[in-house]
């Protein structure tokens, strides 16, 4: 009788192999985590990139108001009137500086050589940018201050 209960058990089964899905809750944090940081990177980049964009678009119009000086379609006294408005517009609008907003003539001046950090402006060639550009015929040299606005708009930060 001993001999037939032994053959009545049935063979040692392994149990199954663990699924890799679904994962662990360990795995659901990190994919959480994961995203999330996804999600902010894409969100600062987009924001930085938005706020990097009016100095690129500044750029760009200051260039074309170069180009058409030099091309002999605007006169020394409107590409000066030109360049002093686009950098007013970039610093009170697109960069959202109120210091730029009340400033005129010296102040001005000593605006944009605060934001390039040498006297180009007060004392150099910049000086071209202030209210000396209103006279009927201005002593305009764009040669000269080209390379200072050009260094402005490089050093310029939202």
């Amino acid at each position: 009788m001993q001999q037939d209960l032994l053959q009545q058990l049935r063979d040692i089964h392994l149990p199954s192999e663990p699924s890799w899905w679904p994962p662990a809750p360990g795995w659901w944090l990190v994919t959480l985590l994961v995203l999330i940081l996804v999600f902010w990177g894409i969100r600062t980049l987009r924001h930085a990139w938005r706020r990097r964009q009016p100095i690129k678009l500044a750029r760009s119009y200051y260039a074309d108001v170069y180009a058409a000086f030099q091309q002999g379609d605007i006169d020394g006294g409107t590409y000066l009137n030109r360049t002093n408005e686009l950098l007013k517009r970039l610093y009170i609008h697109g960069i959202g500086d109120d210091g730029a907003r009340s400033a005129s003539d010296a102040e001005w001046l000593e605006y944009l050589d605060g934001k390039l950090g040498t006297p180009g402006f007060s004392s150099g060639p910049g000086r071209q940018l202030g209210n000396q550009r209103f006279r009927p015929e201005p002593d305009a040299d764009p040669e000269a201050l080209h390379p200072l606005v050009v260094r402005l708009f490089r050093e310029a930060r939202p």
